[in-house]
This record gives C-alpha cells, structure tokens and sequence, in this order.
C-alpha cells in the first residue's frame, strides 16, 4: 500500500464520512460507497489514475469496482487488506478529519478568532437559492483547480447539502496540504433546520 501510494497511486476510502473522520491513511481520498459514489469517482479522480481501495468488508470491495468499471474507471490494483484497523495495527500512521454540528460552526464563526474558512462546495443554484454568510463558494467539481486560492495555514470547515459531498471535499483539502479541516455535519439542510441565519444571491439584471 505504500509503495503503491508513494508511487502515485490513489487510496480511495469507500466508509462513511463518520469512519473516514475517525481514522484515515493519510493522503486518501474518502468517497462514501452510496448514492452517486462511482459518478463523484469518475469527476474528482479522472479516469485513468491507479486507485486502491480501502474497506471494512471485502463484500463492499468487490461492489466499489463493479460500480467504478461500469463509468469507465477500470484501474483499481488493489485493497487495503484487513481494512483500516490491520494498517493501524501495524503501526503506520493514522489521520484524522473533525466531524463537527452546524451550532459548533456558528461558534467559531462567531468567535473568528483563528480565522476559520468556510466553504460551500454545492452547486452555483444551490448557491444562490441560500448559503451560510461569509462563506467561499467553491463547487466540489472545481474544487481541485481552485483550492489554492484558500489559505492552507487557517481551518477550513466545508459543506454541502447533507454532508456527502463535503466529506469528499474534506479529504481533497487535507491530501492538498491543508492543516486543519472540518466537515459540518449534516450541512446546509441541518443550518437550516436549526434556523441559523441564511443570505442568499440576488439575481443582478443588466440594463440595454
């Protein structure tokens, strides 16, 4: 796994957000094995690079590359035997990435004392329907080619819609080199349940 990762290989880790936050090879990028998992594959790796696969169960194993080959990535090498918990076991280095509430980020908004980034990695319509004030629009599909206009130095907190594709984001931020990442639970949809405060973008009408 190493040899493979150290020589450009990705380590794609299929568990939940929830597992993935709660240790992780460093470097991987988490991709949760639901809903639109091999279509975020295909976007966020290409289709083309090698990829190794990281599970708990060999059962799940087997459907990630069964539904990675049917979009045309066919590149899958390997698994990480024995999952996460054998690649702790053997003394190799474990990361972590926060999980936090929607009330904890208005905290540290409030506080800003570390001059935490906030990021929306949701669609521009989502975008402009509503979003969390103070907040950098990044949409996941270009989050790769944009991440260096974010300061890898300050925290960043991401989310999403419900949380899917913000725990991609995270990961994506931390193997780019980013210090400190936290991914809001349950995201927009939770904020919005706990009635925080919303803005959202007025279309801008040109005159002729």
């Amino acid at each position: 796994m190493l040899a493979k990762r150290d020589g450009g290989a990705i380590i794609l880790d299929t568990r939940s957000a929830a597992e993935f936050g709660a240790g992780h090879v460093p470097g991987s990028i988490q991709i949760g094995l639901v809903g639109q998992f091999a279509s975020w594959a295909a976007i966020v790796l290409g289709l083309d690079k090698e990829i190794v696969l990281v599970s708990d169960e060999r059962q799940k194993i087997d459907e990630s590359r069964l539904r990675l080959s049917r979009v045309g990535i066919e590149n899958v090498t390997g698994y990480l035997e024995d999952g996460i918990a054998g690649w702790a076991s053997a003394g190799l280095p474990v990361e972590q990435t926060s999980q936090i509430p929607v009330e904890q980020l208005q905290d540290l908004m409030l506080e800003d004392s570390h001059g935490i980034q906030v990021v929306d990695v949701r669609k521009s319509a989502e975008w402009q329907a509503g979003h969390i004030a103070r907040t950098a629009h990044r949409p996941l599909d270009h989050l790769s080619s944009t991440v260096n206009n974010l300061d890898k130095a300050k925290p960043a907190a991401v989310y999403c819609k419900g949380g899917y594709r913000s725990a991609i984001a995270a990961s994506l931020l931390q193997r780019a080199g980013f210090e400190q990442v936290m991914n809001i639970i349950g995201g927009f949809d939770a904020w919005s349940a706990c009635h925080l405060p919303i803005v959202t973008d007025e279309p801008v009408l040109i005159s002729t």
